[in-house]
């Protein structure tokens, strides 16, 4: 499962009032999961003295059966060439197959 979590603070905001945002928002993930309100495709807000301090929002599971992109993100088969032809292959991708022949 992928939650994203957005929330501003002001630059005077220290690490604690960060932490703090981010524990209130844990707790209200927890208690949506446990009373079965939680779920993909809902946008939710957490409030604190009647202002909102943060909003976060689940991500749909992808189909395993369907290539999505960062999920099952595994084919890295182009990579290597990538890096060859920009300078940063291998001995191998230059023909050299070890010691000093170049």
């Amino acid at each position: 499962m992928e939650i994203n979590i957005n929330f501003s603070v002001p630059s005077s905001a220290s690490a604690s009032d960060i932490c703090t945002i981010l524990s209130r928002v844990m707790i209200d993930i927890a208690v949506n999961d446990s009373e079965g309100r939680f779920g993909p495709g809902e946008i939710y807000t957490v409030d604190h003295d009647g202002e909102c301090i943060a909003t976060y929002d689940v991500l749909a599971e992808p189909d395993p059966e369907e290539y999505c992109f960062p999920y099952n993100c595994h084919d890295m088969s182009d990579d290597a060439d990538a890096l060859a032809s920009a300078g940063y292959g291998c001995d191998e991708d230059y023909g050299c197959y070890g010691g000093d022949d170049y």
